[in-house]
């Protein structure tokens, strides 16, 4: 018995030995599995410099690399624009589909798949993920997949892309990119599609006849190079360990500059960071950090974002998403007979690096305030030294520049002419005048007492029929049968035309989506059924104002709506995707593989940058046609948390507020 306690402990020790043995020497085997719930979570490289597996992420987990530390630096991930996973998800190792994610949704390649079968993994010491094939090849490597950094040891091929991260949270695609272009030039712009050179906001100027990569070194040296040496340097480190381990990664950070870094590891875990370079010193001079319609301040050694005179900020606590219009405009004739503009509409050091649509040479600020008050599309003019610049809506790349002696002048409305007197514009009242305006006040109250009388008496008789009217009163209040022409349905009616809400079609911010029939001429609809009475009401008066102005031949129209009591109910048309698309959703015949699902060739032209294909033959502005594929794909995510409300949707297609990059939607058809 004794013999066979000490074989069973012999066998443990032993199994447990080989295995501490096995993941000391940073191999990982078929079969090796992790998950964000159980041990190991992660999987280190040797010297527990790096580990790669899964870390917090909004309300769930992402996978990547980071750089182990107090706090860990994330330096790359896995499908970053795909929603976070629950703590029930797991990453396996497997021969035939390499690293396999496994979620309630189902099964996901976290890598690109080759004909040849994976044998092994190893997280190594350089923060590189590899995995081996047969006789130690390797087969795939994250190195060659950067995200928003490059480490010591890895190279930005030509034609590769950086994409800064949302932020220091959220890794997902950023707002800015650095591109380590074909003709040599190591260029940072806005992102965007299609890039344009008047865009960037920084370049290394290295024009090529070769191509050029970025390199960067185990020593800290950051340079431009061909296949043969170094020919433009860009920084280098000072830091030389000799007894200290030093990590240096370059990263395009989230508020567009590219910086290097260098992490001295002094101890177990613990690390000094110190910028070697930085790409830029002035957070102002990276275009579109402050968003549309927001302009960057720097005092002193802070920065800021404002918004310009009539706009709001879509985020108070996000300032960068940029601002919003809250003004109503008048109309042109309005404008054009007005002699005087709002003077709180006016700022001075401003600078639009964005093209004008026109420049005039005028000579005074007088004639280009005039000028752009004429002139319907103008909402913005700028002056300077005899020239005038007029810019329409959205505004980008906007900064305040002390150093820029610039007027610039907003249409944001006009200023009113019954303002009150100036101190030097009083006049004495006299007292022979005294019994003048007493005599004009008497007569003022008399009159004004009747009109409250006549006033009340309205009201009273208002009120004694309004029972007859509740549920027409309480619609009133939104003034859509008048402003939109919609129809008031009844509760019953919508039950009756949805069979009982039987038949869900989708969920979206705030209720669900239901298949109906209505019963005059059997047209079939799409209920929405708001299930947040608080909230919703809000929600259900934002959309009935946005969908009810809002006409276009892609967008489904608003048929009519639903108030009873807690019951709030909106009633949209059908529109086809062979209407829209000129094609339908699912193409047996088509010309091509990618292109049989609509949704996912959409999504491939728009990764590719290749939007040009869905215009065909038609004269297309590929800037709009990118907004508005980006806000499809938002509005088509499988995951109804993805899918943003109607008054985003509303504000991105009309460039107020930027589009984020969308993630790839689930297969829909």
């Amino acid at each position: 018995m004794a013999f066979s306690l000490f074989s069973f402990f012999s066998v443990v020790v032993f199994a447990i030995t080989a295995r501490a043995q096995q993941n000391n020497s940073g191999l990982i085997t078929l079969g090796s599995s992790i998950s964000p719930s159980t041990h190991p979570n992660s999987w280190f490289s040797p010297s527990h410099l790096f580990a790669f597996g899964f870390f917090p992420q909004g309300k769930g987990f992402a996978v990547g690399i980071w750089l182990v530390g107090k706090p860990d630096t994330i330096v790359w991930s896995a499908n970053r624009d795909k929603p976070p996973v629950s703590s029930k998800a797991t990453l396996d190792l497997t021969s035939d589909r390499w690293l396999l994610l496994r979620t309630e949704l189902g099964d996901e390649n976290l890598t690109a798949i080759g004909s040849e079968p994976a044998v092994s993994a190893s997280m190594l010491d350089s923060g590189n993920f590899v995995i081996y094939g047969n006789g130690s090849s390797v087969i795939w490597e994250s190195f060659s997949f950067p995200t928003d950094t490059i480490l010591g040891g890895q190279n930005l091929s030509s034609g590769g892309l950086l994409v800064s991260s949302v932020s220091i949270q959220n890794h997902s695609s950023g707002r800015f990119v650095l591109a380590m272009q074909t003709d040599g030039n190591l260029v940072a712009y806005p992102f965007s599609y299609p890039r344009r050179t008047e865009d960037a906001y920084w370049a290394s100027n290295t024009y090529q006849t070769s191509a050029l990569q970025l390199a960067l070194s185990t020593e800290g040296w950051l340079c431009l190079q061909n296949s043969t040496s170094c020919m433009h340097n860009l920084s280098s480190s000072s830091h030389v360990g000799k007894h200290e381990t030093i990590v240096f990664r370059a990263t395009l950070d989230s508020d567009g500059i590219f910086r290097l870094f260098a992490h001295r590891f002094t101890g177990k875990s613990t690390s000094n960071i110190s910028i070697e370079w930085s790409m830029l010193n002035n957070q102002c001079e990276v275009k579109g950090f402050c968003g549309l319609n927001g302009y960057c301040s720097e005092m002193g050694t802070k920065t800021d974002c404002y918004c310009y005179p009539g706009f709001h900020f879509v985020d108070p606590e996000n300032k960068y998403l940029g601002c919003y219009k809250n003004f109503s405009e008048y109309s042109c004739e309005s404008r054009k007979d007005s002699a005087m503009l709002d003077k709180d509409a006016t700022l001075e050091y401003i600078r639009l690096e964005d093209p004008p649509y026109m420049v005039l040479f005028l000579g005074s600020s007088e004639d280009c305030q005039k000028t752009c008050l004429e002139d319907c599309n103008c909402a913005v003019a700028t002056y300077l030294n005899g020239t005038c610049w007029k810019y329409k809506l959205p505004l980008r790349f906007g900064r305040k520049d002390s150093n820029y002696s610039s007027t610039a002048f907003f249409m944001t409305g006009l200023a009113r002419n019954n303002a009150p007197p100036t101190p030097q514009n009083l006049t004495i009242v006299t007292k022979s005048r005294k019994s003048m305006i007493l005599t004009f006040a008497l007569c003022l109250g008399s009159f004004s007492f009747l009109c409250f009388s006549i006033a009340a008496i309205s009201v009273f008789k208002y009120r004694a029929q309004a029972c007859r009217y509740k549920r027409i009163s309480q619609n009133a209040r939104l003034n859509s049968t008048e402003e939109f022409n919609l129809r008031a349905f009844s509760y019953e009616e919508l039950e009756r035309a949805t069979d009982g809400f039987k038949e869900e079609v989708g969920t979206g911010s705030f209720g669900t989506v239901y298949k109906g029939t209505l019963s005059a001429g059997n047209k079939i609809v799409a209920v929405k059924r708001l299930e947040r009475v608080v909230e919703g009401e809000r929600e259900f008066q934002a959309e009935m104002t946005a969908i009810g102005q809002t006409h276009h031949k892609n967008l489904v129209r608003l048929l009519g709506f639903c108030i009873e009591g807690s019951h709030k109910l909106l009633v949209f048309g059908v529109l086809l995707l062979e209407t829209a698309c000129c094609r339908r959703s699912l193409e047996v015949n088509a010309s091509a593989a990618d292109r049989i699902l609509l949704s996912d060739w959409v999504y491939s032209c728009f990764v590719a940058g290749e939007l040009d294909k869905l215009a065909e033959d038609e004269d297309a502005d590929l800037m709009s046609l990118e907004r508005i594929v980006k806000v499809g794909l938002w509005c088509i995510q499988d995951d109804p948390n993805l899918r943003p409300p109607m008054k985003n949707v509303i504000l991105m297609l009309e460039g107020t507020v930027n589009v984020p990059v969308p993630p790839s939607p689930r297969q829909v058809i």
